[in-house]
């Protein structure tokens, strides 16, 4: 690979975390804050000031709608894709990408599809 290929791969990969990272942020506002730590959507430059707190997360399952819930579920399944299936296990949903995005509003899809779009994996920093 040549270096201008290099250098292009490299700067690719920054966007994709600033825009990973955004669309992130964005999620989280959406679903709730106090969900994920140990940072806050404001404060935060990296995902992982951002990870879902299991505790907080379990608790809110037994309070959220069908939607939220599925939301939740796919965010969640970017972080940990095991604790994801096991999330989507528990609620009502087909355990598929359509599944777990069926019943979300326009925003929730659009935020899905930028963390898709932009996703290199949840390894720690």
């Amino acid at each position: 690979m040549n270096r201008d290929n290099i250098l292009n791969v490299l700067r690719q990969s920054e966007e994709k975390h600033d825009r990973f990272l955004a669309a992130w942020k964005k999620g989280v506002e959406r679903i709730g804050p106090e969900l994920f730590g140990p940072g806050s959507p404001a404060s935060a430059t990296d995902k992982n000031e951002l990870s879902p707190l299991k505790t907080a997360v379990e608790k809110a399952l037994e309070d959220e709608s069908c939607g939220e819930e599925q939301f939740l579920a796919a965010m969640v399944s970017f972080y940990d894709p095991a604790w994801g299936e096991e999330v989507s296990d528990r609620i009502d949903v087909h355990k598929s990408l359509s599944g777990l995005t069926f019943n979300l509003d326009h925003e929730c899809i659009e935020i899905v599809c930028e963390l898709l779009r932009n996703f290199t994996g949840w390894e720690e920093s």
